[in-house]
């Protein structure tokens, strides 16, 4: 519980320490995404449209979103409709109910997302980059998961129930609670709507460890209609660590050699034209992840994407062998 100036609102997020990551079952990529959906399909005491009339009536914004790590359910309320709202949430946490109908429509829904983004040229790229890195991990997918998978989640009825079990435990899951928030009050209040909820017997299966790259691998994905080359650069990087100043170290030179006021941008983008979008990053990954340079070609930079991997590799190379510009290091 955070106590911030916000009179009468509350920001919350309830999340659950299961992502992509942790779908190591042949057939169930996606899974995880898959129950961020599920979870607003009713429970034993209130039906998915009822759930739904709640918040709407009062006037609660709530929404969810997964990554490879958690899955996390989160809204803003006003503090006289947290009590209600808190009740909603350990009722649907503890005592998730659908037929398998509701199941039905939902891998629709879920069908007709990955058909969206997959008409994106930037979802593709990073489809292919996900599975060409990534050997054994389940980062070798994408949060969406598999599409051959996915086709087949209308049959998967009697299969999402143990993964709510294993995944959806209170050992599993945190509440944070921002805003006007009466400590003792919503305490009394988190205890008597969540304090019953015991953990369930079994393990979740272990995260298979990826084995060390040891060669470059390349991958291409060729689109049958005319669009913009996008181009990624990615390296394996080590775990996110708050005890390592890798992560901090890694922002650092993404910024400095790749951001809008980089060497990088200014030659490619600004001077030559060649690219019209840079960008550069880590994902803080529970196991080891991907730093990934990404770019995409403008018209005039079609047929250069050799001359620009070379121009971001001499740049990663000059910060290996030299150390930054101490000016540069501090304004970054």
């Amino acid at each position: 519980l955070v106590k911030y100036p916000s009179p009468g609102v509350v920001a919350y997020q309830l999340p659950v320490h299961v992502g992509s990551r942790h779908e190591v079952e042949k057939g169930k990529s996606g899974f995880a995404h898959f129950f961020e959906h599920l979870m607003f399909r009713g429970t034993k005491k209130r039906s998915s449209k009822e759930f739904g009339d709640l918040y709407t009536r009062l006037g609660v914004e709530n929404n969810a979103w997964t990554s490879n790590e958690i899955t996390n359910y989160h809204g803003v309320v006003a503090k006289v409709y947290l009590p209600q709202i808190l009740e909603a949430e350990a009722d649907r946490f503890q005592h998730l109910q659908f037929e398998e109908k509701a199941l039905r429509d939902e891998a629709g829904a879920v069908l007709g997302e990955y058909n969206k983004n997959v008409a994106q040229p930037e979802f593709l790229l990073e489809e292919k980059l996900a599975e060409t890195a990534f050997k054994v991990h389940p980062y070798g997918h994408t949060t969406m998961g598999y599409k051959e998978d996915i086709l087949k989640y209308g049959e998967r009825y009697k299969d999402v129930w143990p993964f709510f079990r294993r995944y959806y435990r209170p050992g599993n899951v945190a509440i944070v609670l921002v805003g006007d928030v009466d400590f003792d009050a919503t305490l009394r209040v988190i205890r008597s709507r969540f304090g019953a909820w015991k953990n369930p017997e079994g393990v979740a299966p272990e995260v298979p460890k990826e084995p060390e790259q040891t060669e470059e691998r390349a991958a291409e994905v060729k689109l049958d209609k005319p669009t913009q080359t996008r181009v990624a650069i990615a390296y394996k990087v080590p775990a996110f660590n708050s005890r390592t100043t890798e992560g901090a170290a890694l922002a650092l030179i993404s910024e400095m050699l790749f951001s809008v006021t980089s060497d990088f941008q200014k030659e490619f983008r600004f001077d030559k034209k060649w690219v019209d979008h840079v960008s550069a990053g880590a994902g803080d990954t529970a196991d080891p992840g991907l730093w990934t340079i990404g770019f995409r070609l403008s018209e005039a930079g079609e047929g250069k994407d050799k001359e620009l991997r070379a121009a971001v590799e001499k740049a990663i190379a000059g910060i290996r062998e030299t150390a930054p510009e101490a000016g540069r290091l501090a304004a970054t």
